[in-house]
């Protein structure tokens, strides 16, 4: 985390910092880690949590209490969805107005910046469903400005993989809210999620992921197709 943080100047002195909260291991193995630099690490900025209540009216006290044990503030709020998104698209459409409903809080408690629990397996898995769906080449990236805010996004976890996330939970006995989505099924992630699988069996590496998010990182910007057209035209 701390390379990330310094590849991607991540966190300056005195930023009021907020993780967006799902009570997932992501989430939660991300504020765990933050707390933790903020108390024994060279990095010195404000740490607060905020959770948007998606999935109906369900106990908060479980995130409430690990806030409280950290010491950090917890900001909620429920969110009504509108029950005509498209089927196709609802984890995107969800995901934007939870951003947006955490962008408000953000402004109304002046914090600069929101972080994520993305993490490498993340990465790698957008990047191959942009190539195969979308027909575009890229994936997230680790540092991004929130439109018509002075607000950024950050992730933290890009250099992580979700095997390591999941054995740190397990290490700290961290706990998880089991909130599941009802449209979790419709997700096509966990396809993705397989044909990683399938690329480690096949290439023999252990974490493709993280090979992945290093060519992310090394662009041959000479042999992009669109590069080429562009001087040619």
């Amino acid at each position: 985390m701390l390379r990330a943080i310094k590849n991607y100047s991540m966190i300056k002195t005195d930023d009021r910092i907020a993780v967006g909260l799902s009570g997932g291991k992501d989430s939660i193995v991300l504020l765990y880690l933050l707390a933790w630099l903020q108390r024994f690490s060279h990095l010195k900025f404000e740490l607060s949590a905020i959770h948007i209540n998606t999935f109906g009216n369900h106990d908060n006290q479980l995130l409430q209490e690990l806030c409280d044990n950290l010491g950090i503030n917890l900001f909620t709020e429920h969110l009504q969805r509108p029950d005509d998104l498209p089927p196709k698209s609802i984890c995107s459409a969800c995901a934007r107005l939870k951003r947006g409903a955490m962008r408000k809080i953000c402004q109304s408690q002046g914090i600069s910046t929101l972080a994520f629990g993305h993490h490498a397996t993340d990465a790698a898995e957008t990047l191959l469903m942009n190539m195969l769906i979308n027909k575009k080449l890229g994936s997230f990236c680790p540092v991004v400005s929130i439109p018509e805010s002075s607000i950024q996004i950050i992730r933290p976890m890009i250099y992580l993989t979700e095997n390591k996330i999941i054995n740190l939970q397990k290490e700290f006995e961290l706990p998880v809210a089991e909130h599941h989505c009802p449209y979790e099924d419709k997700n096509q992630r966990s396809n993705y999620k397989k044909l990683l699988k399938n690329i480690s069996e096949v290439s023999g590496l252990i974490d493709p992921e993280l090979q992945i998010v290093d060519a992310l990182e090394n662009i041959d910007n000479s042999n992009l197709y669109s590069n080429v057209m562009a001087n040619r035209s």
